[in-house]
């Protein structure tokens, strides 16, 4: 019943637990496989960091006094449906095997980055209140998206449904929006404060 100061994994194989109570999570590196199989609550700025080969969210990540998330693996990411996120602080992501994402992500004001090729195991909202949204690499999955960015900018820097192609693409708001090629059910932005750009061909069906 009383919250654990940092955990840090300095070096392991596989890394499994439960609910986590905590200032903040830190693992430096691992070689196997890093499952969140319950909640993970930390409350200091440095947050959660995991860098190791894969991750497995299966449960939700909560962070305060604008705590970080910084998913960075040589292998796999996966965010189950059950993995949403609520960040006070900017939330990275980094997979060089790339990444699946299920559960939605929240922001208070701060940036959301996916830097490698992204799929969508489910339907995803992503709110940042007026933080950025980037998606670096490709993005692909026959799932809805929906992002509220607030007067934040939403770059969607590789293509957009070019291997699968995505549901429905919903922008509730943001601040300037630009897109390489988009390949997705229907295109749909509601409020915007600065200029879209479509910087490749678009595609509905």
């Amino acid at each position: 019943s009383t919250r654990l100061g940092t955990l840090n994994i300095v070096s392991a194989g596989n890394v499994g637990a439960a609910a986590l109570t905590l200032g903040a999570f830190d693992q430096d590196a691992g070689s196997g496989t890093t499952t969140f199989g319950g909640a993970v609550n930390t409350n200091t700025s440095a947050g959660v960091s995991v860098e190791n080969t894969n991750l497995a969210v299966n449960a939700g990540v909560t962070t305060t006094s604008s705590g970080v998330v910084t998913f960075t693996q040589s292998g796999t990411t996966a965010i189950a449906a059950a993995g949403d996120i609520v960040s006070d602080g900017a939330v990275t992501i980094t997979s060089g095997g790339g990444m699946t994402i299920s559960g939605d992500i929240t922001t208070t004001a701060d940036t959301i980055q996916f830097a490698s090729a992204t799929s969508l195991g489910g339907a995803v909202a992503l709110a940042s209140a007026n933080g950025a949204v980037t998606f670096v690499s490709t993005l692909n999955g026959a799932q809805n998206l929906t992002i509220t960015a607030g007067t934040g900018n939403v770059t969607f820097n590789g293509a957009v449904g070019g291997t699968t192609r995505l549901g429905t693409l919903n922008i509730v708001s943001a601040n300037n929006v630009t897109a390489s090629a988009l390949t997705l059910g229907a295109f749909d932005q509601d409020a915007g404060s600065g200029t879209t750009t479509f910087g490749g061909a678009v595609n509905t069906n």
